[in-house]
């Protein structure tokens, strides 16, 4: 993983965060329907990175409302084709 995105190891947390990240999802957001895991988390930001069934990534900033976002695009997500295709963005983000 590179820093500072750390993997999730502890199901409590694995299980907390994907609830929230559930909550949050509105009806016409890009991941509405679809399995998600969450896989690691960025500590010094609200960001998680998603896995989804079909081997696509997804990084999310949760807002933490604990209910479902009125606007289409919260919480903020950048779906990408792979974990490969993840680790150059997130490389050149921190650069």
């Amino acid at each position: 993983m590179i820093e500072p995105w750390r993997q999730i190891i502890d199901e409590r947390e694995r299980l907390l965060l994907e609830e929230e990240l559930r909550r949050e999802i509105g009806d016409r957001h890009p991941l509405a329907g679809l399995e998600v895991k969450v896989d690691a988390r960025r500590d010094d930001r609200d960001d998680v990175l998603v896995s989804l069934d079909d081997g696509r990534v997804a990084e999310v900033h949760l807002t933490w409302s604990g209910k479902k976002e009125a606007h289409p695009s919260w919480p903020t997500t950048i779906i990408l084709e792979s974990l490969e295709h993840w680790r150059t963005k997130a490389a050149s983000d921190l650069a």
